[in-house]
């Protein structure tokens, strides 16, 4: 169970964090608009990638509710679990959409954007390590909170790694490529 200060350093990094992120979108996009402009392909496939998305955790949280029923106890808490889920559903998004050219919005700017990926990614590892260094990562044979900087580190990360593939399989095809 957390402290009453780890659960208000937690809500005020995760406002911070809501905050940062407000900023951040506008500045990945050429325009400086918050929204990300797609066209009507891309929002079609943005559509089924939403709903296998939502599928996939749905079909986690179905099988989450065994678990607990069955009184099954997972080497992890319950964030950690819930958060993991998520993680599942934006990676089944991503890679979704990154197949299909649904990825990149038509006011993308990449270079900005893989800029603040690399950032984000890197904060992340380097809170993940520094709970391990300190001890905070694996508390009575559970992992705890700060696991999830490590779940964000690897999302990033393959997220990072799957437009690559996505980048030099259109090459070796001669499609476009990312701008």
């Amino acid at each position: 169970m957390l402290s009453q200060a780890e659960a208000m350093g937690i809500l005020i990094g995760a406002l911070v964090g809501i905050i940062l992120c407000f900023f951040l979108f506008k500045y990945m996009n050429r325009d400086k608009k918050l929204k990300t402009q797609y066209d009507e392909m891309q929002q079609k496939t943005r559509g089924k990638a939403f709903c296998y998305s939502f599928y996939t955790v749905m079909i986690i949280e179905a099988l989450m509710i065994f678990v607990s029923l069955f009184d099954l106890n997972l080497p992890m808490t319950d964030a950690v679990v819930h958060f993991t889920i998520i993680v599942i559903g934006v990676m089944v998004l991503a890679c979704y959409c990154i197949w299909n050219d649904a990825y990149v919005g038509l006011n993308t700017n990449m270079k900005r954007y893989g800029v603040i990926m690399l950032i984000a990614g890197a904060i992340n590892l380097a809170s993940a390590i520094a709970a391990i260094a300190g001890g905070r990562m694996l508390v009575g044979g559970k992992l705890q909170a700060p696991f999830i900087n490590m779940l964000c580190a690897v999302m990033l990360i393959a997220i990072a790694l799957v437009l690559l593939a996505k980048k030099i399989s259109d090459a070796h095809s001669g499609e476009g490529d990312f701008e």
